[in-house]
C-alpha cells in the first residue's frame, strides 16, 4: 500500500513541475515588455528572469522526481531534494534573499505566472513531505 500511495505522490511532483512548464510557456506567461535604461539600452524586467530560474528548477524537480519513482532504496532522499527545489521556487517569486521577484504593478501578467509557480513549488513541498512521512518506518528516540 505505501507503494501506491508513494507512486501518487511522485505523480503529484511531476505534476508540480508541468504545472510550472505550462504556466511560464503556455497559458500564464510572463511579461515580454522591455525596461528602457536611462543610457537607451533595453533590457529585460526581473519577471523575465524569474520565469527563466522557475523554467530551470521545474526541469531540475522534474528529473528529480522521475528519479524517485525509478529509485528502489534511496528515493526518500530524493524527497529531500524535491522539498528544497518546491521551496526555492516559492522563494524565486519573492523579493527575499534568494529569490529574484516580480514586478509590483498588480495588473502585470507576472503576478499570474508567480501565482501558478508558487502553487506548484507548494505542492512539490508538500508532496515531498507527505511521501516521507507516508514512507516513515520506525521513529527514532533519542536515548541518554
Amino acid at each position: 500500500m505505501k507503494q501506491h500511495v508513494s507512486k501518487l505522490i511522485l505523480g503529484i511532483e511531476l505534476l508540480a513541475a508541468l504545472l510550472i512548464l505550462g504556466a511560464v510557456f503556455l497559458w500564464a506567461p510572463v511579461c515580454t515588455a522591455l525596461l528602457t535604461l536611462q543610457n537607451g539600452s533595453m533590457v529585460h524586467m526581473k519577471c523575465f528572469y524569474t520565469g527563466q530560474v522557475s523554467v530551470l528548477l521545474a526541469l531540475i524537480l522534474l528529473a528529480a522526481a522521475i528519479a524517485a519513482f525509478l529509485s528502489k532504496t534511496d528515493h526518500h532522499k530524493i524527497q529531500w531534494v524535491i522539498i528544497l527545489i518546491g521551496i526555492m521556487l516559492i522563494a524565486n517569486t519573492t523579493e527575499s534573499v534568494i529569490g529574484i521577484g516580480i514586478c509590483k504593478k498588480a495588473e502585470m501578467a507576472c503576478n499570474t505566472t508567480a501565482f501558478w509557480i508558487k502553487a506548484g513549488g507548494a505542492l512539490a513541498v508538500v508532496g515531498g513531505l507527505l511521501d516521507i512521512f507516508a514512507n516513515k518506518t520506525k521513529t527514532h528516540k533519542l536515548t541518554l
